[in-house]
C-alpha cells in the first residue's frame, strides 16, 4: 500500500506544472507581456498578430538585463534583416533558384558573424539572418506581396519587443549588478588568498587545483557582464574597465613557477617579509569580502604592500649573483601584485571611485569555426529548397521559414545536435496542444479575455519549462510552435489540412537541421586542437617579435584561449592540464621577453652587453620554430653576461632559456597525447 502511494506521488511529481511558487512572478509577467503583444497586434490589425506574442515568448527571461538587451538587439537585427529582405526581393524575386541560394548565403553570412562576435551582438547577427527567412518565406510564392510580408514581420517583432521590455522593466527588479559585484569580490578574495599562500612559500596540489578552478571562473563573469550592461548604465560604462580587470586577474592566476623558486621563497621568509606580507594579503581579502573595503581601497592597500617589497628589493646588492636572483624573484612577485592591483582598479569603476587606465581585453576569434557554421546554415537552406522544389509541396515557404531559425540558433552551441533533439521534443509536445486548443477550445470561445485566458493556460507550461535548464530548449520550441500553429488572428481559420501540413513542415525542418548537424558535426576535439595550435603559433609570433607587436593584447588573447580550453574539457581534465601548462609557459615567455626588452632599452646601445642581448634576441627570432636551439642561444648570451658581472641580465636570459626548453617539452607532451587519442 505504501509502495502504491509512493508510486502515485512519483507519477504526480513527473507531471509538467504551469508554475511553481518561486517562478509564479516570472510566469505571470511573461503571460502578461505575451497577452499585451497579442492584443496590440490584433488592435493594429497585423496580418499575423500571433508573431508579436511569439517574439515575447522567444525573449522571455527571468533576468531584466537579458530581456532588455536581447530585445533591443533583436530589434536592430530585425531592421537589418528587413533591409536585406528588400534587397534580395529586388534582385531575385523572379528567379526562384537564385532566390534560395542567395537566401542561404545571407543566412550563412549572418551565422558566421554570430560565431565571431559576443553576447547581444551575436543575437543581432543571427536575427538579421533568419528574419529574411521568416519575412520572405511566404513572399517567394507571392512576390507581389513581399513588401507587405516584410513590413508585417518587422512590425510584429517591434511590438513584441516593446511589450516585453515594458512589462519587464515595470514588474521586475534589477539584480545583475549586485551579482556581478559579489562575484568579483569573491574572485578577488580567493585570489588574494592564493597569492598569500605563494608569498608564504606554499606549493601543494590543493593550491594548484584551486588556482585552476579560479582561472576557469574568471571569464565566466563576462557572461554576466553581457547581460548586466543592458540593466545598468554604471555597469555599461564600466564594462571596458571590468573586462580589463578580469584579464589582469586571470594574469595573476597564470604565474609560472621556475625551478628553484622554493629556495628564494625561503630566503624571503628568512628576511621576515614573507609571512607578514602573506598575513596582510589574507587580511585584505577578508576585509574586501566582508565589505570593510571597496575595490579602490583594496588597491591602495596593495600599493603600500608593493612599496614595502620594492624597498627591500632596492636594498639588495647588484654585484652578487644570489642577490640578483633574489631580486628577480621579488620582481616577479611584484608583477603578480601589479596585475592584482590593476584588476582591483578596473573593478573600482563599479564603485565610481577610480578612473585608472584601462587594460586591453582582446578575445580569440575562431574564423575557421565561423566558416563551418555558416556553411552548415547554407547547406540546410539548400537541402530545404531542394526538397521543396522536388516535391512541389505547398508548405515549402513554411519549411524555409522554420528552417532558418532552427539551423542557426544553436550553431555556436557545443552540442547543437542534442539541442536540436530538444527542439524536436518541444515541437512534438506543441502539436497536440495546438490541436486541442485550436479545434476543440477556440470554437467555444467568444471575446478577447476568454481567448487570452485559454492561451495563457497553454503558454504557462512552456514558460515554466524555460526555468529548468535541461528543459529550456524544449520549452522555447513548444511555445513558438504552439503559438504559430494556433495562429491567432482577427479572422479565425479552422483548416485541419493546413494545420497538419504546417505541423509536418515544422518537424521536417527540425529533422533537416539535425541532419546538417550530423553531416557537419561540431567536433570539440578539433576545436581544442585548433585552440592549441593558435596558442603555439602565437607563442612563435612572440619569439619572432617585430615592430608593432602589442604585448598586452597578445597576452589577453592567449588568456582567452586558455580559458576556452579549460571550458571545453574542464580544468581537471588531463588534456586541459597539458594545455594549461602550455599556456602558462607561453604567458611567462611573454613576461620574460618584455622584461628583457625593457632591460635592453635601459642600456647604452654601444655597450657590449646590449650587443649580446640584441644578438640573442635576433637568434631567438630566427630560430623561433626550434625552441631548444633558441634556448641554446639565450643560455650562451646569459653565460657571457654572467662572465661580465651582469648577474641580473644573465639570470633573465638563463630563465628565458629554461622556459624555451619547458615550452618545447609541453608541445611534445601535448603532441604525443593527441597522437595517442587519434590512433
Amino acid at each position: 500500500m505504501a509502495a502504491s502511494a509512493s508510486g502515485g506521488r512519483d507519477w504526480y511529481a513527473a507531471l509538467p506544472l504551469p508554475w511553481r511558487t518561486d517562478s509564479l512572478g516570472y510566469v505571470l509577467r511573461s503571460i502578461g507581456a505575451a497577452a499585451l503583444a497579442l492584443g496590440l497586434g490584433l488592435y493594429l490589425q497585423l496580418d499575423s498578430p500571433f508573431s508579436a506574442a511569439s517574439t515575447v515568448l522567444l525573449l522571455i527571461n527571468p533576468v531584466q538585463g537579458a530581456v532588455v538587451g536581447k530585445g533591443w538587439w533583436r530589434a536592430v537585427g530585425t531592421l537589418i534583416g528587413t533591409l536585406a529582405a528588400f534587397v534580395l526581393t529586388a534582385l531575385f524575386a523572379q528567379k526562384m533558384l537564385l532566390f534560395v541560394v542567395a537566401l542561404g548565403f545571407w543566412l550563412g553570412l549572418c551565422v558566421g558573424v554570430m560565431s565571431l562576435v559576443r553576447h547581444f551582438y551575436a543575437t543581432a547577427a543571427v536575427v538579421a539572418g533568419y528574419t529574411v527567412c521568416l519575412a520572405l518565406g511566404p513572399a517567394m510564392v507571392e512576390p507581389e506581396a513581399a513588401f507587405e510580408h516584410i513590413v508585417t514581420r518587422a512590425s510584429a517583432v517591434i511590438v513584441g519587443v516593446c511589450c516585453l521590455s515594458l512589462v519587464t522593466v515595470l514588474f521586475s527588479r534589477r539584480t545583475v549588478s549586485g551579482r556581478v559585484r559579489q562575484r568579483l569580490v569573491s574572485l578577488c578574495a580567493a585570489t588574494l588568498a592564493l597569492v598569500a599562500a605563494r608569498h608564504a612559500g606554499a606549493a601543494d596540489g590543493e593550491l594548484e587545483r584551486r588556482r585552476r578552478t579560479l582561472a576557469g571562473e574568471v571569464y565566466a563573469v563576462d557572461d554576466l557582464l553581457g547581460v548586466g550592461r543592458a540593466e545598468s548604465r554604471v555597469l555599461s560604462a564600466a564594462l571596458p574597465a571590468i573586462r580589463g580587470g578580469l584579464a589582469a586577474l586571470f594574469s595573476t592566476l597564470m604565474e609560472f613557477r621556475f625551478a628553484g623558486e622554493t629556495h628564494w621563497a625561503r630566503r624571503l621568509a628568512e628576511r621576515g617579509l614573507a609571512l607578514p606580507m602573506a598575513d596582510d594579503l589574507r587580511l585584505l581579502g577578508g576585509q574586501l569580502e566582508r565589505g570593510e573595503l571597496d575595490f579602490a581601497g583594496a588597491a591602495r592597500r596593495l600599493a603600500s604592500l608593493r612599496g614595502r617589497l620594492a624597498a627591500i628589493r632596492r636594498g639588495l646588492p647588484t654585484d652578487q649573483a644570489d642577490a640578483c636572483r633574489e631580486g628577480l624573484f621579488m620582481e616577479r612577485l611584484d608583477e603578480q601584485l601589479d596585475d592584482l592591483q590593476a584588476a582591483l582598479r578596473g573593478f573600482a569603476w563599479l564603485d565610481g571611485r577610480a578612473r585608472a587606465d584601462v587594460r586591453p581585453a582582446a578575445f580569440h576569434r575562431h574564423y575557421r569555426e565561423a566558416l563551418r557554421n555558416g556553411a552548415r546554415a547554407w547547406l540546410a537552406m539548400l537541402v530545404g529548397g531542394a526538397l521543396w522544389f522536388l516535391s512541389g509541396w505547398d508548405q515549402g515557404p513554411t519549411l524555409l521559414a522554420v528552417l532558418g531559425p532552427y539551423c542557426t540558433l544553436l550553431a555556436a552551441s557545443p552540442f547543437p545536435a542534442e539541442g536540436t533533439r530538444n527542439f524536436i521534443r518541444g515541437t512534438l509536445y506543441a502539436i497536440p496542444a495546438a490541436l486541442l486548443c485550436k479545434f476543440l477550445l477556440l470554437p467555444l470561445i467568444n471575446g478577447l479575455p476568454l481567448l487570452l485566458l485559454c492561451l495563457a493556460f497553454f503558454w504557462s507550461f512552456g514558460i515554466q519549462a524555460t526555468t529548468v535548464p535541461r528543459r529550456a530548449l524544449q520549452g522555447i520550441a513548444y511555445l513558438i510552435a504552439f503559438n504559430t500553429l494556433v495562429a491567432t488572428g482577427n479572422l479565425a481559420r479552422f483548416d485541419f489540412g493546413d494545420f497538419a501540413n504546417q505541423s509536418c513542415a515544422w518537424v521536417l525542418a527540425l529533422c533537416i537541421s539535425l541532419l546538417v548537424y550530423r553531416l557537419l558535426p561540431k567536433d570539440l576535439e578539433r576545436h581544442s586542437a585548433s585552440l592549441l595550435d593558435h596558442l603555439r603559433r602565437e607563442t612563435l609570433a612572440l619569439l619572432r617579435r617585430r615592430a608593432g607587436f602589442d604585448a598586452h593584447a597578445w597576452q589577453a588573447r592567449q588568456q582567452h584561449r586558455i580559458a576556452q580550453l579549460g571550458a571545453l574539457h574542464g580544468m581537471e581534465h588531463p588534456r586541459s592540464a597539458l594545455a594549461l601548462r602550455l599556456g602558462f609557459v607561453s604567458l611567462q615567455l611573454g613576461r620574460e621577453s618584455r622584461r628583457l626588452w625593457r632591460a635592453l632599452a635601459g642600456l647604452d646601445p654601444a655597450a657590449a652587453e646590449a650587443r649580446w642581448i640584441e644578438r640573442a634576441l635576433r637568434a631567438i627570432a630566427v630560430r623561433h620554430r626550434d625552441p631548444p636551439l633558441a634556448a641554446r642561444h639565450a643560455r650562451r648570451a646569459g653565460a657571457r653576461l654572467a662572465a661580465a658581472g651582469e648577474w641580473r641580465l644573465a639570470a633573465i636570459l638563463t630563465d628565458l632559456a629554461w622556459l624555451l626548453r619547458a615550452y618545447s617539452q609541453s608541445v611534445s607532451s601535448d603532441g604525443a597525447q593527441h597522437g595517442e587519442k587519434t590512433s
